[in-house]
């Protein structure tokens, strides 16, 4: 619970740290002062957070989290939220964090806010074997992304630590969804992928 408390509060600051965002329609990576990276640090074991700005055409904003099995997608997202932007030009924040507990478990917890307020959903994902995999992570690399209905934010991969099991992050070919860049994800045991969607 305090965890939580601790990742809601922080939304609320990257909120106000968003406004000053001037990239029109772009999702961009923000730089967290050493107090940012201190709660996010003491709330989770993996973070993500980003800022959006969206003019008044955007309707609505969905994040999600897909799973991928050897490169097999799950049938449903894991993690899904979904909340209507203002109809006006606005700025706010996207955060999600992921958490190991205790029972092999992982919890994600992840929230959309802006000026007129904010929204979040939890949920908890079971994975076996977690504490003998590596655990990779990493950011869509380009710079300033144009906001649209099929975003590629982040990739979390879980694997086996065994020899000859793959060592690197995802790709820039992935990140830019070039045709058969998925097929990387069957290198790694289980693969969740952070999307989002700006619809007009």
């Amino acid at each position: 619970m305090k965890k939580w408390m601790s990742i809601a509060l922080l939304s609320c600051i990257l909120f106000l740290s968003a406004c000053a965002a001037t990239d029109t329609n772009k999702l961009t990576m923000p730089e967290l002062t050493d107090r940012e990276k201190q709660i996010l640090e003491t709330a989770a074991n993996i973070a993500f957070v980003f800022d959006y700005t969206a003019d008044q055409n955007y309707k609505k904003v969905t994040l999600w989290v897909e799973k991928y099995k050897k490169g097999k997608k799950v049938a449903e997202p894991i993690s899904e939220l979904s909340t209507p932007l203002p109809g006006e030009s606005t700025k706010g924040s996207i955060v999600l964090t992921v958490t190991q507990t205790l029972e092999e478990e992982l919890l994600f917890s992840a929230s959309i806010s802006d000026a007129k307020g904010s929204a979040s959903v939890r949920n908890q994902e079971e994975l076996k074997s977690m504490n003998d995999m590596a655990t990779l992570f990493t950011t869509n690399p380009q710079e300033g992304l144009l906001l649209s209905d099929n975003m590629l934010l982040a990739g979390i991969i879980y694997t086996s630590t065994t020899e000859g099991s793959p060592t690197s992050t995802l790709s820039n070919d992935f990140y830019e969804q070039k045709e058969g860049s998925l097929d990387e994800l069957k290198e790694y045991d289980v693969v969740y992928v952070l999307r989002a969607s700006f619809e007009k």
